[in-house]
C-alpha cells in the first residue's frame, strides 16, 4: 500500500490535526507515505528526524484579496502533487484539509484513478458554514471524497448534516502513543524545576488562543485561591494571546499563582501531566465558528491517570467520558469551572479514582497504533485491496 498524502500545514507547526497525521504516519509501514505539504520555520531539522518521505513548498503570492494569495499555492500543490502521482503510483490519495488540499485531491484522484480521503476536525466546518464564498466548494469536496475520515463525533454529525454519505465515514478519534501509557514519569522534576513542590496544582497543554478557555482558568485561580493556599497553575504552550493572558495574571492579582513555560519538549510533558493534580482545558466554540477538535492532550492527560476538566464543546465528548473520568462543563458559565475544580482539588480520593478511569478509557483502544490500522485497512478497501465492511466507529464511546 502507497499513499500520497497531501496537507496545508504540517509539524514543526504545532497544531492538534499535525499532531495526528504525524502519529499516523510514522505507525505505518515504512515507504507507505509520500508527504506534500508546506514549508514551515524549522522544517529542514524536522524533516531529516522524522523518516518521513517529505516534500515541501507552497509559497503564497503577493498580497491582496484571499483567492489571488492563495492562487500560487493551489498551482504549485496540483502540479507538485500530479508530478508525485506519476513518480509514485500511489493506492490512495489522503487530504488533511477540504480546501485547499481536498480540492487539490479531488483533482488528482480524477486524473489518476486513484480514491481520495479527506480529514475533517469540526472547527473547520463551523468555519466554512459562516463563508459564503468557500461554503459551497468545501462541502463539494466533502460530499465527492471517497472517504471522510471525521476526528470526533462533532465533526462527523456535522459531515454527514452537510451531505457526506453515511457510508463514506469513518470516525477516527486521535489516539495517545504506548510511549505516554508506558513511561514512568518524574513528577516531582517538573515540580522542582518550576518551584511547584507542595503546592495544588492545575495544568493547561495547548495553544494560547481564544477557544481554549485560559482567561477562564485564571478567573478561576483567583476564585480558588482562598480555599486553596498555594494553589498554581502550569500553562505550557505559545500563541498569540501570550500577553494579554501575562497581563489579565497582573490584573487579577494572581501572578505569583501562574508559571507560563511556554511550549514544552514531549519529553518533558509526561512529567508536567504527573505532576498536576487536575488537567484543565475549558474550550468554547466561537463566534466565527472555531472550536475545539477532540483534544489529544485530554487524552494524554488521562492516559498519566490525571482527572480532565473540558468544556463542553467540539468534540471532547470523545475524550471525557463526563463524571467518570473527568468533567464537562458549559463555558459560559464560570460557575461550573470553579465548583468541578473545587470539587476535584478537595477530594483526592474522588480525582484519583476518576483519573484511574481515565486511564483504563485510554487503555481501551484509543492508542496511535489502532488509528494507523484502520486507516490502512480504509485504504485498502478502497484500492480494492480487500473486501470493504461496513465501516466501525473507530474510537467512539464505551
Amino acid at each position: 500500500m502507497k499513499i500520497l498524502w497531501i496537507t496545508d500545514n504540517f509539524l514543526p507547526h504545532y497544531g492538534g490535526s499535525r499532531v495526528l497525521y504525524h502519529q499516523t504516519m510514522r505507525r505505518l509501514p515504512a515507504g507507505t507515505v509520500t508527504l506534500l505539504t508546506r514549508r514551515v520555520p524549522g522544517w529542514r531539522r524536522f524533516d531529516a528526524a522524522s523518516g518521513i518521505d517529505t516534500r515541501r513548498g507552497f509559497f503564497r503570492g503577493p498580497p491582496g484579496p484571499a483567492f489571488l494569495r492563495e492562487l500560487p499555492v493551489y498551482a504549485e500543490m496540483l502540479a507538485r502533487g500530479a508530478w508525485l502521482l506519476l513518480r509514485t503510483r500511489p493506492d490512495a490519495i489522503v487530504c488533511g484539509e477540504l480546501l485547499p488540499t481536498g480540492l487539490v485531491g479531488l483533482l488528482l484522484s480524477r486524473m489518476g484513478g486513484r480514491p481520495f480521503l479527506v480529514y475533517v476536525h469540526g472547527e473547520e466546518l463551523g468555519t466554512y458554514e459562516r463563508l459564503r464564498g468557500e461554503r459551497r466548494l468545501a462541502f463539494s469536496v466533502l460530499r465527492a471524497a471517497d472517504a471522510v475520515l471525521p476526528s470526533a463525533s462533532e465533526a462527523r454529525a456535522k459531515a454527514l448534516a452537510h451531505g457526506a454519505r453515511p457510508d463514506r465515514v469513518h470516525l477516527l478519534t486521535p489516539g495517545v502513543a504506548d510511549e505516554l501509557l508506558e513511561a514512568r514519569p518524574r513528577p516531582e522534576r517538573a515540580r522542582a524545576r518550576f518551584g511547584l513542590e507542595g503546592r495544588p496544582l492545575l495544568l493547561t497543554v495547548g495553544r494560547l488562543v481564544e477557544r481554549k478557555g485560559h482567561a477562564d482558568v485564571l478567573r478561576a485561580v483567583r476564585a480558588l485561591g482562598r480555599d486553596f493556599p498555594g494553589l498554581a497553575w502550569l500553562v505550557a504552550g505559545t500563541g498569540p494571546l501570550d500577553r494579554r493572558l501575562r497581563e489579565l495574571a497582573r490584573e487579577l492579582g494572581v501572578e505569583e499563582s501562574v508559571v507560563f513555560a511556554g511550549r514544552l519538549p514531549d519529553g518533558d510533558l509526561a512529567d508536567c501531566y504527573a505532576a498536576c493534580d487536575v488537567f484543565v482545558m475549558p474550550n468554547r466554540e466561537l463566534a466565527g465558528g472555531d472550536t475545539e477538535g477532540a483534544g489529544i492532550v485530554l487524552l494524554e492527560a488521562a492516559a498519566m491517570g490525571r482527572p480532565v476538566v473540558a468544556g463542553r464543546a467540539g468534540g471532547t465528548g470523545d475524550s471525557v467520558v463526563d463524571g467518570v473520568t473527568g468533567f464537562l462543563v458549559d463555558p459560559d458559565r464560570p460557575g461550573e469551572l470553579e465548583d468541578r475544580l473545587r470539587l476535584l482539588l478537595g477530594d483526592r480520593a474522588r480525582a484519583r479514582r476518576m483519573g484511574e478511569e481515565g486511564r483504563r478509557f485510554v487503555s481501551a483502544g484509543r492508542r496511535w497504533d489502532d488509528r494507523a490500522r484502520e486507516l490502512l485497512r480504509i485504504c485498502g478497501a478502497l484500492a480494492g485491496a480487500v473486501p470493504s465492511p461496513p465501516p466501525p466507529d473507530a474510537g467512539g464511546r464505551p
